[in-house]
C-alpha cells in the first residue's frame, strides 16, 4: 500500500487549526480536528485524491463528528463515566498493535494526532460505547432464521476452495529493520520453537508470546486460508504442511513465524453452522449500525447544530 503524504494542496486550504467549523449545542468542532480525521483517512488511501476527494473526505469527517459529539453528549446525560485508567488501558491496548512504541508515536505524528488528543477522543468514544453497547444496542438481537435466511440468500458467497487452517506465532519486525534488530527477532522466534519442540503447548506459547494480538488471543488459530490469500513465504510453509505438523522458522513480511497445520479440508460450501457466527456478526453490525443512524437522526431533531464556517 502506498502511503499518501497528508500535505495535498486541498488539505492545505484546511490549516487554520483555530477556527470553529461548526458547533453542537454550543460545543465547537474545530477544522484541525476535522483535519486530523481527513489525514488519518488519506493515509488509507492507496492514490492521492484529488481536490475534489479530500472535500470530501471532509465533509464525511465533519459529519462523523458531529454524530459523536451528539452520541457523546447524550451518554453524559445519560451519567456514563469514563475513568482515567479506562482511557490508559485503551490507548495502550492500541499501541500493543504497533511493533514498538516508536512506531506507535510516528502513526500518531503522520495522522496530526497529539497524545492528548487521543486521550480526549479516546474518552469521547469509550462514553458513546458503554451507553450503546449498555442500553441503546440492548433490543438490537438477530434471530437464528435471520442467520439461516441470509446463509440461503447468500449461499455462493460461502464456497470455498480446497483450505487449509493454521495456527501461528509472530515475531514482528519491520521490512527494512536493521540488521540488529532482525538477528534479534530471529533469535526470539528461535528460542519459542526450542520450546515448542522441548514440549510447550502451541497455543500456550502463541497466548503467551505471539505479537498478533488477535490471532494470540485465541491460541495463535487464524482460521482457514485458500491458496493466494496469504502472504508468499507463509502460504509455501503451510501448504508444505499436514495436519498437526509444525513449521521451522519463517520469515515473511510481518516478521518471523511459526507455524502450525491444524486442519485442512477440500473445495465445497462452509456449512451453517461454521459459518453462523460470522453470519451474526455481520447482521448484528448492519442492524446496531442502522440504529445508531437512527439514534443520531433523533438526536439532531432536537439537539442546535450550527454550521459556523465552510470546510473548503
Amino acid at each position: 500500500m502506498t502511503v499518501v503524504a497528508v500535505a495535498t494542496p486541498a488539505l492545505a486550504q484546511m490549516m487554520r487549526d483555530s477556527d470553529v467549523v461548526a458547533r453542537v449545542n454550543g460545543v465547537p468542532i474545530h477544522r484541525k480536528t476535522v483535519r486530523e480525521v481527513v489525514q488519518g483517512g488519506l493515509v488509507m488511501q492507496d492514490t492521492e485524491p484529488d481536490a475534489a476527494g479530500v472535500s470530501r473526505l471532509a465533509d464525511q469527517a465533519l459529519e462523523s463528528l458531529i454524530a459523536l459529539e451528539l452520541l457523546y453528549q447524550e451518554s453524559q446525560a445519560r451519567g456514563v463515566t469514563v475513568s482515567d485508567a479506562d482511557v490508559d488501558a485503551e490507548i495502550k491496548r492500541s499501541r500493543a498493535t504497533f511493533p514498538s512504541d516508536a512506531a506507535f508515536h510516528a502513526a500518531l505524528k503522520k495522522s496530526g494526532t497529539t497524545l492528548e488528543d487521543l486521550r480526549q477522543d479516546t474518552r469521547k468514544t469509550l462514553a458513546v460505547s458503554r451507553w450503546l453497547e449498555g442500553d441503546a444496542f440492548r433490543e438490537v438481537k438477530v434471530s437464528p432464521e435471520d442467520v439461516r435466511t441470509f446463509y440461503e440468500q447468500n449461499r455462493e458467497e460461502f464456497r470455498h476452495d480446497a483450505e487449509v487452517r493454521t495456527s501461528h506465532i509472530l515475531v514482528r519486525v519491520a521490512p527494512g529493520s536493521p540488521a540488529a534488530r532482525r538477528a534479534a527477532a530471529r533469535q526470539r522466534a528461535d528460542k519459542l520453537l526450542a520450546q515448542i519442540h522441548a514440549g510447550a503447548d502451541f497455543a500456550t506459547v502463541a497466548k503467551t508470546s505471539s505479537e498478533d494480538p488477535v490471532t494470540a488471543a485465541r491460541g495463535g488459530d487464524g482460521g482457514y486460508f485458500s491458496r493466494g490469500e496469504m502472504d508468499p513465504a507463509f502460504e509455501a510453509a503451510a501448504l508444505a504442511l499436514g495436519p498437526g505438523q509444525i513449521s521451522g522458522v519463517v520469515e515473511t513480511r510481518y516478521g518471523f513465524e511459526i507455524i502450525k497445520v491444524t486442519d485442512r479440508r477440500d473445495a465445497g460450501y462452509t456449512p451453517l453452522e461454521e459459518a453462523e457466527p460470522v453470519i451474526r456478526e455481520v447482521l448484528l453490525k448492519s442492524a446496531r449500525q442502522d440504529r445508531q443512524s437512527a439514534l443520531v437522526a433523533e438526536l439532531r431533531k432536537k439537539a442546535k447544530v450550527e454550521l459556523v464556517e465552510p470546510l473548503h
